[in-house]
């Protein structure tokens, strides 16, 4: 009975830390994946291997185990009905938490997501040299320096289409 609430106990301080702690303790959720950092792209599932979902099934496994060897049932009745309530209650918070990731949203997005927008010349492209122009995207205007396909001047206030970029710099044709 000690060793199912043991259990129980290390996975209740686990999900206790990583709530005082908050997004220190989200390193081991980027070793998890690799450390590949998402590149600021919040579209990936909850997995069910997180520390957290497991710590939960552990306070399951180990609470449900418990309770279980008191009421004196075997170790291996224990055992499965510690499990059975484990992958209950870690379903249950897999479902919590990737409810709740879903939901955020991102502000940060690539240049190459600007391809195919209209903007407006701000400052005039002079041939080669670059101008800047303003695009609207995801609902929010961004200034960004431009050049114009093929060296054509584009005067100020015109509307252009961005059709390539290059680093933070757009290329663009007068629509």
């Amino acid at each position: 009975m000690l060793l199912f609430f043991t259990i129980a106990l290390i996975g209740f301080l686990y999900v206790l830390f990583t709530s005082i702690v908050g997004h220190t303790a989200d390193a081991v959720h980027d070793i998890a994946h690799g450390g590949d950092g998402h590149d600021g792209d919040n579209g990936h599932m909850t997995s069910i291997f997180s520390p957290r979902i497991i710590a939960i099934f552990l306070m399951g496994f180990g609470s449900a185990g418990g309770i279980a060897k008191y009421y004196n049932y075997s170790y291996p009745v224990s055992c499965l009905m510690g499990f059975g309530v484990g992958v209950v209650v870690g379903a249950f918070m897999f479902w919590i938490m990737d409810f709740f990731t879903k939901q955020q949203c991102n502000s940060l997005f690539k240049t190459s997501d600007l391809v195919g927008q209209i903007g407006t010349v701000d400052v005039p492209i002079d041939g080669f040299d670059p101008g800047e122009i303003s695009v609207q995207y995801s609902g929010r205007v961004g200034v960004y320096t431009a050049r114009s396909k093929g060296g054509k001047s584009i005067k100020k206030g015109h509307q252009v289409k961005v059709i390539e970029t290059s680093g933070s710099d757009l290329m663009v044709e007068e629509v």
